[in-house]
């Protein structure tokens, strides 16, 4: 039997033609790597702890340090390998076949091909051209048949902006089924719903430790809702989902988070001075950002990708997503990096 003829189906998954080159201002990381102080004494709590058996299975020593560091109860957080992991749990828990969910477009590309492992219908929401806002009208049009999902990545990547703020949330407080808002650009934001997750029984809100905390590479995300919903989405958890060093380097981290929070300011400071750089340029429209990053549109799209890449600088190439027409998006890097990215823009637009 030819394998193809017994295959679930020629499923495509998420992954990014990205070249590894040394400047890395393509993946929305944090240019600041952790101190060597932290990650050794991550490692010398590693060597003390058994490799021979199981992690703890609820990691209750994270969970409770966690909920202590966002003013909650550990009953309110799920914990995943990533945010990815925890965004897969809610999917394979509250999704059944035929449901509907609704996801604006353009958004975080993660999201359509996970749900495209499921045998739902995706309602798109296009943000507008302009300012790539969202139409609340046309949200609430998707509303009438009862979508049983609703996804904002708050603030939404790739675009950098808010899809949603505090003022318009009774616009969707109606809203029948779950609704998700991702966060894992907050701690840039400075914008969360958090303080609702007990009025609102039906949200759901993502966090990782990828982006403010530097870690990437830990591989830590969170799921904050109301305790119930956390008692059952834990039934779609594979059991000891996060290994030692996750657990450990997430207990540690956060008892440093005054001093790695430092770099965020300076991480922000460096975007507004990018981003007002790059709007004196011609031939280019650069879009506001509350993140760490920048999405901007020129039609020397490919000239500057290829000689970013010639001087060991990667982008992220969105121009084949909706609305998104030669645009690229940077990650901010240190002032050096930033610098030199700076400098081929200015050349390649001059």
């Amino acid at each position: 039997m030819d394998w193809k003829d017994i295959i679930k189906s020629d499923y495509k998954g998420y992954k990014v033609d990205i070249p590894d080159l040394p400047i890395k201002l393509s993946r929305n990381e944090n240019p600041y790597d952790i101190p060597l102080y932290i990650k050794e004494e991550v490692l010398k709590k590693l060597a003390e702890t058994p490799w021979n058996r199981y992690p703890d299975g609820s990691a209750k020593k994270l969970k409770n340090k966690l909920s202590n560091f966002l003013g909650i109860n550990p009953e309110n957080l799920l914990l995943g390998t990533g945010s990815g992991e925890v965004i897969q749990i809610i999917f394979n828990g509250l999704l059944r076949e035929g449901d509907e969910v609704v996801l604006p477009i353009p958004t975080f590309p993660l999201y359509e091909k996970l749900l495209q492992q499921k045998k739902v219908r995706i309602i798109k929401i296009y943000l507008n051209e302009k300012d790539f806002s969202l139409d609340f009208e046309k949200l609430r049009e998707t509303f009438k048949n009862n979508p049983k999902l609703l996804i904002l990545t708050n603030p939404n990547n790739p675009t950098g902006n808010f899809l949603i703020k505090e003022r318009d949330l009774e616009k969707i407080s109606d809203f029948s089924g779950f609704i998700l808002i991702d966060e894992a650009y907050f701690e840039f934001s400075g914008l969360t719903f958090l303080p609702y997750i007990n009025q609102l029984p039906n949200l759901l809100i993502l966090r990782t430790f990828s982006k403010a905390f530097s870690s990437a590479g830990v591989r830590l995300g969170y799921l904050i809702t109301n305790s119930k919903v956390v008692e059952y989405l834990d039934n779609f958890r594979l059991p000891y989902n996060l290994n030692i060093f996750s657990q450990i380097a997430g207990e540690i981290l956060l008892s440093y988070w005054d001093h790695l929070k430092e770099k965020i300011d300076i991480i922000k400071r460096e975007k507004e001075r990018v981003y007002n750089k790059m709007k004196t340029m011609d031939k280019i429209i650069v879009y506001p950002s509350v993140t760490n990053f920048i999405l901007f549109r020129s039609d020397k799209k490919d000239e500057i990708l290829k000689k970013c890449e010639e001087n060991g600088i990667s982008l992220r190439d969105f121009s084949k997503e909706p609305h998104l027409e030669n645009c690229l998006r940077v990650s901010i890097g240190d002032k050096k990096e930033n610098d030199l990215f700076l400098k081929i823009l200015s050349e390649v637009l001059s």
